[in-house]
């Protein structure tokens, strides 16, 4: 265990989803503020659920919950349920909180929603490609937008009373927190972003990204189809592409621009294939 410092917040719960990913140990390791931490499992394999059990057994703060079924929502819901306090941030397993990160956005908490920043660790050629296109498309410094996407987010559990009364839709398999964004946007809440609360997301490869990608789409679709999300514009995700093509170029990073272009037409033609599919089911 990694020592903690400051007093013990009675005000956050921090929750992590998560399936097998082993990384999830290094992001414990990375939380620098005492204060209880939800891990909430779905899917998990035996042997994966045992080492966090075991783990939890020498950190009193920690608290495993278990589903046999997968969904990130469902395991948001969860945890959030369980917890006692008024604050919650999401986290993701992949990912570390940079020192100082948790405790800047606690600062901030004030305010009823509050959004940190996501900076990608690379190793290699093609992770830096990554790491770049998503400074383009995401870091709020570059986009000068702040959304309530997670992670890492941290907010008052109440707003969701303004919000249709839930956290997040349990019947989606990705791009839950896109619903969960259209509805923040809808009740009119204000997002605060605290610049210097980053946290560092492992390397990813161009292939392992656009992986992530094609499941936006599918998520994009399946909401679709769901009716929890408004239809895709073709032609509004076509520009999107230009303007990221061209704020790449802007910034000397024509490469990064391009790729980030690239990833908007990925997800547009999953999109259009999952939807081809459900018709075809129905």
């Amino acid at each position: 265990m990694t020592p903690r410092t400051g007093d013990f917040s009675r005000d956050l719960t921090i929750v992590i989803p998560v399936c097998d990913d082993p990384l999830i140990y290094r992001c414990l390791a990375s939380i620098d503020v005492t204060c209880s931490t939800i891990i909430s499992t779905n899917g998990s394999p035996t042997w994966f659920l045992d080492g966090l059990v075991t783990y939890a057994r020498a950190a009193p703060q920690v608290t495993v919950l278990s589903t046999s079924e997968r969904g990130i929502g469902q395991a948001y819901n969860r945890a959030i349920s369980q917890a006692v306090t008024p604050l919650v941030l999401l986290m993701d397993s992949d990912c570390v909180f940079e020192p100082g990160a948790i405790a800047a956005m606690l600062a901030a908490a004030s305010a009823e929603l509050v959004k940190g920043r996501v900076r990608f660790e690379t190793r290699g050629r093609g992770s830096r490609l990554v790491a770049a296109a998503r400074r383009l498309t995401e870091d709020p410094l570059v986009t000068r937008k702040v959304n309530a996407y997670s992670p890492p987010l941290l907010y008052r559990t109440s707003i969701v009373e303004k919000m249709g009364g839930y956290h997040f839709n349990t019947a989606m398999k990705w791009r839950e927190d896109r619903d969960f964004e259209l509805r923040r946007r809808t009740s009119d809440l204000p997002v605060r972003l605290v610049p210097e609360a980053v946290i560092w997301h492992k390397p990813l490869s161009p292939r392992d990204d656009l992986r992530s990608v094609w499941s936006y789409g599918a998520g994009q679709a399946q909401g679709e189809w769901l009716k929890v999300l408004p239809r895709m514009s073709m032609k509004r995700e076509l520009k999107k592409a230009g303007t990221v093509a061209w704020r790449g170029a802007r910034r000397g990073e024509p490469g990064a621009g391009g790729y980030a272009a690239f990833r908007n037409l990925v997800m547009l033609a999953s999109r259009s294939i999952a939807i081809r599919r459900q018709r075809g089911t129905n």
